[in-house]
């Protein structure tokens, strides 16, 4: 599997499962709503998680407007982790199963 990681300042580069913790604590720097998230990205599907300084993920599929963006509130860094791990090892079914609310978060 490939996937991309994007950074809070915007940096891309290509994916490594080892790379998702210090990823995500990206997050714990200062408040900045101009780059409030990271996000990994499956380089072939387009399926993409994006995680958020508030502590909430988005799903959603970069590629096809027919796959409604999804979200979830209140995540524990470690569910964090793990969502992003499996969308870097192409486990969609995984994270269909979480409870993901439709649309972005309000």
């Amino acid at each position: 599997m490939s996937f991309t990681i994007m950074h809070r300042g915007g940096e891309m580069e290509e994916g490594d499962e080892l790379m998702i913790p210090r990823l995500l604590e990206e997050l714990d720097g200062p408040r900045d709503d101009e780059h409030p998230d990271v996000s990994v990205c499956d380089d072939e599907s387009a399926w993409s998680i994006s995680a958020f300084q508030g502590g909430s993920l988005i799903f959603e599929n970069l590629d096809s407007s027919e796959f409604a963006p999804r979200h979830i509130v209140n995540v524990p860094r470690s569910e964090m982790t793990r969502a992003m791990v499996l969308l870097a090892r192409g486990r969609l079914d995984e994270l269909e199963l979480m409870n993901w609310e439709p649309g972005y978060q309000s």
